[in-house]
């Protein structure tokens, strides 16, 4: 798209209103907008049976489907601002940190769990750098986005201790052939253009099953460039993926579900900007960056699930078995580091750090689930897992700019083996129409063992006096946690209620792998940490359906952080310190005429240290990072009949993300302690025709082409560099369904 054109569109799109961001924090959608004169309730399985949220006594947020075409949120980035309390940030393109509830202290596990249907995603240790890996999957096809807010420990388990992220996939329709696609194409200013395409088939097959089949591609256009080798658009990459569903219900009490889901992501470069770690300015460009070797990144994700859910008669029983593989390449250039050491044993310059992972993933989860007419209702279950996992790191000498290896430095190989077994019962006693209580409770056992050989370049190993044939050394740990929830619930009436909730959550500890001559004193184990969270809120649904009003105040007590420290020259997951976070999120969605709706949105989150962590120089009363204490998003749009059976619509959203903190850094960054990220606003905006069959969307982000900054990396090199929001999008889109 030529530049004339690009910011004529950019005007159009910009009088439709007030915009939609980037990354926020400020939505809870209790309701969707329907096209008539109300709003419409939504069904979602965030307590594992489906309900109406209205009766979910949790911050919950569920991005329906149809919502998430329309704003084309098809990534973490596109659908952050609907969610309040959920920030990302991210310094490798495809790999992002989730935090809900400002409950991150960058440590290597992770913090947010995430689910695909009855899968869960990812690995439950700090040993792969689960963290970061965290499944941004493509949400084509999809029934909903659910976001639990607070801990989930009782009935999801490890690392839902800030909350959870399910994905909800469409499954096959009986008796119904249905086909649906888009195709379309979008400009980045700055940057490239790319283009994307998508198609869906859902076929029966007899009475009693069918097959449903999706698939996706996506350009990742770029727009950073480095100006030393003078390659523009580093970060460009390509997304695509696909899912094959089968469904057979050979009785109405007796249903199976057989799916398999594929998503790959590979990018060339980083989306990094380097700074002046003092002043945040840029230093080569507003989208520039200096590398001495290129730093690619892949990740590929297979999942193989086989759910059987069976209506006894008194209660129902759901199996679901679920194996997932999870691989993911990750270059960072060390160069700044380790360059003069190259340049010493090989000529080369150069110093690329290739991070290899792999994950071999089993669960099997049994629950039985009493009728939802009883007075009390009951879910009781087990669950099993079995990880096993390698994490190669390779530092090697290279040539400049090529990144063409000339000979291996150091290179420590990871195996780690995660078993886990849990049982968990959850209650509901109904006292009467009006008012219920809600009480779970989890017991989890978990074993670890993990070793790690290391190999030393010769030359390298002679000074430092180590042998240079591989060096193994391995580990174990064990450890049983209890978590729990109550919640007690009053529904005034259908439209109304008030509930209160007390939960716990927690994150698995594990083994410290370590070289040979690590000094005794460096702890070889670490605990889990945990959290508590107290809440209370409201949802009320007033004038006739027109008006959603949701509104929760919390407060989490956060207990034995895991931090990666340096001890005795090594770095190593530890606990240490105590935090909380406090504050309130709202979201009202209003219908004042047929086709016009407005949703405001908002939240404010107070997050800091109650203890100082003398390891990474944290003091208490330091902020947590990238929690921004206020952000706000305004969402309108506007529907109306045009011409034959086309409707118009048009739509705009603006959203405000406040000052953040970044991470916690030791005297020996540049600069030292936490750096304040300022606040920034951004807009987007969308118009469109529609038939029920085919749409014409014309979209735009980021309209005021921000450079609002997500993340701050600094490692004691002489630059800094941060992670900016993707600059002015505009795309075009058709797609069709019948």
């Amino acid at each position: 798209m030529n530049i004339k054109l690009r910011a004529a569109v950019t005007a159009v799109l910009a009088t439709a209103g007030t915009s939609l961001v980037q990354v926020s924090h400020a939505q809870q959608v209790a309701t969707e907008v329907t096209s008539g004169d109300t709003l419409e309730t939504v069904i979602v399985t965030a307590q594992k049976r489906e309900e109406t949220l209205q009766n979910v006594p949790m911050g919950v947020t569920a991005l329906g489907g149809n919502k998430l075409d329309e704003l084309q949120a098809r990534d973490f980035a596109d659908y952050a601002p609907f969610v309040p309390g959920l920030s990302l940030s991210s310094d490798q393109s495809g790999f992002t940190r989730l935090t809900l509830r400002g409950q991150n202290a960058s440590g290597a596990g992770s913090t947010v769990a995430v689910y695909m249907d009855e899968s869960p995603f990812g690995s439950s240790t700090a040993l792969l750098n689960g963290g970061i890996i965290t499944g941004d999957f493509d949400t084509w096809d999809m029934q909903r986005v659910e976001v639990l807010r607070g801990p989930q420990g009782t009935l999801y388990g490890a690392n839902s201790e800030g909350g959870l992220l399910k994905f909800v996939t469409n499954a096959p329709e009986l008796n119904k052939y249905a086909f649906a696609g888009e195709a379309g194409g979008e400009s980045v200013s700055h940057g490239g253009n790319g283009v994307q395409g998508r198609a869906m088939v859902n076929i029966p097959l007899g009475d009693i099953a069918a097959f449903r089949a999706s698939g996706f591609f996506s350009d990742a256009p770029g727009y950073t460039n480095d100006t030393a080798t003078g390659e523009r658009q580093v970060n460009q990459g390509r997304k695509s993926g696909g899912r094959a569903s089968f469904l057979i219900d050979p009785t109405q009490d007796l249903s199976i579900r057989l799916t398999g889901a594929l998503e790959n992501s590979s990018y060339n470069g980083t989306n990094l900007v380097d700074i002046d770690p003092v002043m945040l300015k840029p230093l080569y460009g507003s989208l520039a960056q200096q590398r001495v070797v290129p730093e690619p990144s892949a990740f590929k994700y297979e999942n193989y699930n086989a759910t059987i859910d069976w209506n006894v008669g008194i209660f129902k029983v759901l199996s679901a078995t679920s194996y997932g593989i999870l691989d993911t390449h990750l270059v960072t250039d060390g160069s700044p580091i380790y360059g003069g050491l190259s340049a010493a044993l090989f000529g080369g310059p150069g110093a690329p750090l290739y991070a290899d992972s792999e994950l071999k993933k089993f669960t099997q989860e049994i629950r039985l689930t009493s009728p939802t007419t009883d007075k009390l209702e009951w879910q009781v279950g087990g669950y099993y897992t079995r990880e096993t996992a390698a994490l190669v790191q390779n530092l090697y000498g290279a040539d400049s700019p090529s990144g063409a290896v000339l000979g291996m430095l150091i290179q420590p190989v990871i195996d780690s083996t995660y078993k886990e077994g849990a049982g968990f019962l959850d209650l509901t006693y109904h006292f009467n129409s009006n008012f219920d209580i809600q009480a779970g409770g989890r017991w989890s056992s978990n074993t670890q063992d993990a070793s790690q050989t290391t190999t030393y370049n010769p030359i390298l190993a002679s000074v430092l006096q180590i042998v240079p044939n591989p060096q193994v050394i391995a580990g174990n740990s064990s450890e049983n946690v209890w978590t729990y929830s109550i919640a007690p619930t009053w529904h005034f009436d259908s439209k109304n209620m008030m509930y209160a909730r007390l939960a716990t959550g927690y994150r698995p500890g594990g083994p410290n792998v370590l070289p040979p001559n690590a000094p005794a004193d460096v702890q070889r184990e670490y605990g889990s940490d945990t959290t508590t969270n107290v809440e209370l809120g409201v949802r009320s649904t007033l004038d006739q359906g027109r008006l959603s009003i949701d509104f929760a105040g919390f407060h989490v007590d956060w207990k034995n952080i895991q931090l990666i420290q340096e001890v005795g020259g090594f770095g190593i997951n530890a606990n240490g310190g105590t935090a909380r976070s406090q504050g309130f999120e709202w979201a009202f969605a209003y219908l004042p005429t047929t086709g016009l709706t407005f949703q405001w949105t908002g939240a404010y989150t107070d997050a800091k240290l109650t203890s100082p962590a003398p390891s990474i120089d944290a003091n208490s009363g330091d902020r947590l990072p990238y929690a921004p204490e206020w952000s706000n998003s305004l969402d309108v749009e506007y529907r109306h009949v045009m011409f034959g059976n086309f409707s118009g619509f048009v739509g705009a959203t603006w959203s405000y993300v406040g000052s953040r903190s970044s991470d916690f850094a030791t005297s020996a960054a540049t600069p030292p302690g936490q750096v304040i990220l300022p606040s920034y606003s951004t807009y987007a905006a969308r118009a469109g025709l529609d038939n029920g069959q085919v749409q014409f969307t014309l979209y735009g982000k980021n309209l005021s082409d921000s450079r609002g900054i997500t993340n701050f990396a600094s490692a004691g090199s002489p630059y800094s560099s941060v992670t900016v929001i993707q600059p002015l999008t505009i795309g075009i889109l058709v797609s069709t369904k019948f």
